[in-house]
């Protein structure tokens, strides 16, 4: 007889486990959430930003549209799952509106991959990650094409390269709230001037 509860228990520590990783893996400088799949919110009309206006990296990565799934395709991905962690880094607006965004955009793709890999580590063999900014404008700004959209269809970075959530049309105001973040926020409007603070999201898929 199969005890349900005891793996129930099991699979909540294992997650419990993996938010403690990632926590390590981002050394201070991400929030962690685990929530449910089925509160990630995902609007056409966001992906559609990525077309209208056109993005300057719109059809040049394998990670961005129009490669990517639709969002109706991601919404049905999302049915897979039960669970995904929110990974949440805060950034002076300024950075946001310079080059600057470039290291941290990085950054936050090196750190959901690697969650992603811990993941596995752990059994979740069907986990992914997803992180904001174009891939190709991250790690491959100096090189004229995606090599996945070459004949030889290597990538120049596929231990870190992972597909913008943006381009999938998640609304990150919705997974800002889902999260609980609105309210830290507002918990720091004494200390902190809030129009001075931005934020740049991940997601990792735990399955």
């Amino acid at each position: 007889m199969i005890d349900y509860e005891s793996h129930i228990n099991k699979s909540n520590s294992r997650i419990d486990e993996l938010v403690q990783i990632a926590l390590q893996i981002g050394a201070g400088i991400i929030d962690v959430v685990v929530i449910s799949t089925s509160d990630i919110s995902i609007e056409d009309d966001l992906a559609n930003m990525c077309r209208e206006p056109i993005c300057a990296f719109y059809g040049l990565s394998a990670n961005c549209p129009p490669y990517v799934s639709s969002p109706t395709e991601f919404q049905n991905m999302l049915r897979i799952y039960k669970y995904a962690l929110a990974i949440k880094i805060d950034v002076p607006i300024g950075w946001l509106n310079s080059d600057d965004r470039l290291v941290v955009m990085r950054l936050l793709h090196e750190i959901v991959a690697d969650i992603e890999r811990a993941a596995i580590e752990l059994g979740y063999t069907n986990s992914k990650s997803f992180a904001a900014g174009s891939c190709k404008e991250i790690f491959c700004n100096k090189h004229l094409r995606c090599r996945l959209l070459t004949d030889n269809g290597v990538c120049r970075h596929p231990k870190y390269a992972r597909p913008a959530i943006e381009a999938y049309g998640v609304n990150v105001h919705d997974l800002n709230r889902t999260a609980g973040w609105s309210s830290d926020q507002n918990s720091r409007e004494a200390t902190i001037d809030k129009a001075s603070i931005g934020a740049i999201y991940g997601l990792v898929l735990i399955g």
